[in-house]
């Protein structure tokens, strides 16, 4: 079996075997020496949410064991791996002799984050469709070309389901041009966003002085215009400890895969068109 893998360990080897021999001598449970190990692989500030039972690996004579950390997408699995007598302990990833990465194969996949619709604090003045709809979508979008296609799958969605879907639209920019263009956008509400955003996305990135913006505003309510707004959800994202980049929400859950019918129709529990 050995021979026919080729493993490579990106990440740390904790410890020799003296020193597992005298970590063992303490009181210490094993249990709580691994906690340790991972604490120190992963950084102090990651959260252990579970360790599962170990398990045999791809590796004859030694085990893994998923540890289940929290994560800005929600509940990640990380593999360790142990020698059989536990002297060693290995964080990295198992490549078979054809290049298979059998870490990824085995470790499994991140339990998308939920958060509950009130907890984002949608604002009925940009949200595109009716409220009492089945399939609540949250968009938290900057002006970057992924914002443009998570909004254009959804909307695209939208249209074709409006008796089912709703959007709610956050404001979620990554720099002070951004910024701009997104207090921009808060002078058109509801149905009047969409054009707004189409504008936005259509627009060459450069686009956007003091002047183009003044005059964007015009086309929308300029009464309307609410800087606190973006402020807000800027703030929300991030006590919500959101990803650095727009993240869309189906009915609370994050959507972690790409932005396809079929992945937001599997997180919505409902058939879409």
């Amino acid at each position: 079996m050995m021979r026919c893998l080729s493993i490579v360990l990106i990440l740390f080897i904790f410890s020799l075997s003296i020193a597992f021999a005298e970590e063992a001598g303490t009181s210490a449970s094993q249990q709580e020496l691994f906690l340790k190990i991972v604490e120190n692989s992963l950084g102090k500030g990651v959260k252990v949410i579970r360790t599962d039972n170990p398990e045999k690996s791809p590796v004859e004579g030694w085990t893994q064991t998923r540890v289940w950390i929290e994560s800005v997408y929600g509940e990640t699995p990380v593999l360790f791996y142990s020698t059989g007598d536990g002297k060693f302990i290995f964080a990295g990833s198992l490549f078979s002799s054809s290049g298979e990465n059998l870490t990824r194969k085995d470790v499994g996949e991140t339990r998308a984050r939920v958060i509950e619709l009130e907890k984002m604090e949608p604002n009925p003045d940009y949200m595109i469709g009716k409220n009492d709809a089945a399939v609540k979508s949250v968009l938290w979008l900057g002006t970057d070309m992924y914002s443009k296609e998570l909004f254009e799958t959804f909307y695209d969605l939208y249209k074709k389901n409006q008796d089912k879907v709703v959007l709610y639209i956050k404001f979620y920019p990554k720099s002070k041009p951004d910024r701009e263009k997104m207090v921009a956008l808060t002078c058109f509400k509801n149905e009047a966003l969409v054009k707004g955003l189409q504008v936005i996305y259509d627009a060459h990135p450069n686009w956007g002085s003091g002047e183009d913006l003044a005059a964007f505003k015009k086309t929308g309510e300029p009464e309307a215009c609410n800087e606190e707004q973006v402020s807000k959800d800027l703030k929300k994202a991030a006590s919500l400890k959101l990803p650095p980049h727009a993240v869309a929400f189906v009915n609370g859950n994050m959507l972690i895969e790409n932005a396809t019918r079929e992945t937001i129709m599997k997180l919505a529990g409902t058939e879409l068109q």
